[in-house]
């Protein structure tokens, strides 16, 4: 949904998909190519793909880093409009990543000056993962992001369109 609402936008998005378990996948890097970004989230969101994937635990902070990654790859740390949205159910199974915890790969992202919007969808009484959203609220928030717990498909559709009219996109000449 997010996708297809930037799709709809005036701006042409450069985007990238990556999945996250245990490890971080680049699935698609940075295009404007929405149709294949489209139908690799919908392979991500089928139950028999998402079976096969190695492992099923949760590490963002190997996602971030990967991101993080990708923008440096790309030559884009000093683009205008750069942005990470993360979905996630924020069960994190595990905060390390090469020795440095979430909210140090978090930093990292703040000092290349890529906010970070966090979109934790599940159950609000669901137990939280190891790092708590409180934390990730802090942490997300000094990136210029924003955390939201979303219980339900409408709160998700309000975190989207906010993050949609706070990611507008701009092009700014040097």
């Amino acid at each position: 949904y997010f996708l297809e609402l930037r799709m709809k936008g005036k701006y042409r998005d450069l985007v990238s998909l990556i999945e996250f378990g245990d490890e971080a996948y680049v699935i698609t890097p940075f295009t404007s190519d929405y149709e294949s970004v489209l139908l690799s989230i919908a392979l991500i969101g089928d139950w028999t793909e998402f079976m096969n994937f190695p492992e099923q635990g949760t590490v963002i902070a190997r996602a971030i880093d990967q991101a993080v990654g990708l923008f440096r790859a790309f030559d884009f740390v000093d683009a205008t409009g750069n942005v990470m949205v993360i979905f996630s159910d924020g069960m994190d199974a595990e905060v390390l990543q090469d020795g440095r915890s979430t909210l140090d790969v978090l930093r990292e992202a703040r000092r290349v000056g890529i906010p970070v919007y966090f979109i934790r969808a599940g159950r609000p009484d669901a137990p939280q993962g190891i790092v708590p959203d409180s934390v990730w609220e802090t942490a997300v928030a000094r990136t210029g992001g924003r955390f939201y717990t979303a219980a339900d498909e409408a709160t998700i559709v309000r975190a989207i369109h906010e993050i949609d009219r706070q990611a507008a996109g701009r092009i700014e000449v040097r």
